[in-house]
């Protein structure tokens, strides 16, 4: 009987470890499932790209990023929607649709794209109509019908840090709102975000730093660790993004410029100060109501003596006038007692103070298709007024036409800009009369520029090679403006306007058109 009891117990507990055995197996073989199922997923995860916004799951749209090679590219208008900003074709305050262009726009901020070029501009929305540009590392590309710019031209359009990490395959971007607020958390500081809050000022958490204000309301700039960089002790500041400097206010109300690691650069001694151009590290400074140009070193560009300088660019839409007081990147605008002339940017005369006014402005004929314009692009020109005529001097100070027409108008036809002069009652279209009578690589030699002061209002006729060589104004005509030139800009104004009966008469008129010249001279 023990026997048999004891053969029984010995079976039971052999089946008591089979079955953990087989419980122990099971529980192996499910654990190997869930590493494959997690490294399965893992590596799925890792293969899918991601976007976080402000710490949260985005649902990315198809095409949204472009990789080639080492580089990401982004559709400009499809990433506008993710982080709270509206996009456009075109240029900015430019209503046409060109594919070539766009731009994005925040309640504070517009920036502006090209293709294949990399440079992005940035213009404030704070009524002062200033801009900043940036070079980033790539041009904008046109991929599948969509400009794209790299996650660098993100960053700097739209105010954004972003960064990709390749392992988790994510792209991580916070916005600058999102960066205000976690920084007002952390500093303890209302400044950072209250309605006093320049908007500018806040675009430096961006660059690793941050605008505070004390108690006694004074401002400094601090890195993001709490370091001094620019102490307490100003009435305000205000960060220039292009340049990574500050403008600063004494308790005097006089203004300075201080570079992001602490450098003077320009004493505070100045009513106004602001950045003309970044590149020429040209500042625009006032006192007692007048105006001048100094440099990054605090040196004298222009004397404080002119009543305005630079131009309205609102005057000249259809010009698209990045930066009202540096045309061509070396013409500077300055009026001084009712008069205006032009600098460069070293601080020569290119023209002399003496003419009525910059620009032809020109009401719109009953289709608002006229445009006032101040610069001819494609000649570099700049168009001048003098006594109630107009002419066209180069960026260079060199006379292109002196002041003998009517008027200087663009019309906008299929998206671009046509430009005309009206000469002795005849409408010319004005590009192809340039063409015809104008070398653009004599224009802008090296030979010493044109003292328009001499101009006698006359377009002078060809003399010998060796003098036309010298003067530029006598390269504008030959004997004759030929009728083929009038008769094509008849035929466009014709087709604008939808009506050819005029060509008849202006053709009849152009046949018995001598030189702009001669008729200047009689």
């Amino acid at each position: 009987m023990n026997l048999i009891g004891d053969e029984m117990q010995t079976e039971k507990q052999r089946k008591t470890k089979r079955t953990m055995m087989i419980i122990i197996i099971a529980l192996v073989i499910l654990l190997v499932i869930a590493i494959i199922l997690v490294v399965a997923i893992y590596n799925y995860q890792t293969k899918v790209l991601k976007l976080r916004v402000d710490n949260q799951n985005q649902n990315i749209s198809n095409g949204l990023f472009i990789f080639e090679g080492e580089d990401v590219y982004v559709p400009i208008r499809d990433f506008a929607s993710y982080v709270g900003y509206s996009s456009y074709n075109g240029d900015y305050k430019q209503y046409v649709e060109d594919t070539t262009k766009c731009y994005v726009q925040s309640t504070n901020e517009v920036a502006s794209f090209s293709l294949n070029s990399n440079k992005i501009y940035k213009t404030i929305l704070d009524g002062q109509n200033d801009y900043e540009y940036f070079t980033i590392d790539k041009p904008v590309k046109m991929i599948n019908g969509k400009l794209c710019t790299t996650l660098e031209g993100l960053r700097v359009a739209f105010n954004l840090s972003i960064s990709y990490d390749r392992d988790r395959n994510t792209i991580q971007v916070s916005t600058l709102p999102y960066l205000v607020q976690y920084y007002t958390t952390r500093f303890q500081d209302p400044s950072i975000s209250d309605s006093n809050a320049a908007f500018s000022n806040k675009k430096a958490l961006l660059y690793g730093m941050v605008v505070l204000r004390n108690e006694s309301n004074k401002y400094g700039v601090y890195t993001l660790d709490g370091n001094e960089i620019i102490g307490a002790k100003y009435d305000n500041i205000k960060f220039i993004e292009s340049s990574m400097e500050f403008i600063v206010t004494t308790e005097e109300r006089k203004m300075g410029i201080l570079s992001y690691d602490s450098t003077t650069k320009i004493q505070p001694q100045y009513d106004e100060i602001k950045q003309l151009d970044k590149d020429s590290n040209l500042y625009l400074v006032k006192n007692d109501g007048k105006q001048g140009i100094v440099n990054n070193r605090g040196e004298i560009v222009l004397y404080l003596e002119y009543d305005q300088i630079g131009v309205d660019a609102n005057r000249f839409a259809g010009n698209d006038i990045k930066n009202q007081y540096l045309l061509y990147n070396n013409c500077i605008p300055v009026k001084k007692d009712q008069k205006w002339g032009i600098y460069d940017i070293h601080g020569r005369v290119l023209v002399k103070i003496q003419y009525d006014d910059l620009g032809c402005s020109r009401s719109s004929g009953s289709n608002g298709s006229t445009n006032s314009i101040l610069l001819i692009p494609e000649y570099e020109g700049i168009v001048l007024k003098q006594n109630e005529m107009y002419g066209i001097v180069s960026s260079n100070g060199k006379e292109i036409l002196p002041a003998v027409l009517e008027s200087v108008y663009s019309v906008t036809s299929a998206g671009q800009q046509v430009y005309y002069m009206i000469y002795n009652n005849q409408v010319i279209n004005l590009l192809d009369y340039l063409d015809k009578y104008v070398k653009k690589e004599e224009l802008f030699s090296d030979e010493s520029t044109t003292d328009t002061s001499n101009n006698n209002n006359t377009i002078e006729e060809p003399q010998t090679n060796e003098q036309t060589q010298n003067q530029v104004s006598n390269e504008v005509v030959e004997n004759q403006i030929t009728n083929e030139i009038v008769n094509e800009t008849n035929n466009q104004i014709a087709n604008q306007n939808g009506n050819t009966s005029s060509n008849t008469t202006n053709n009849t008129t152009a046949g018995n058109s001598n030189t702009i010249a001669q008729n200047a001279t009689n």
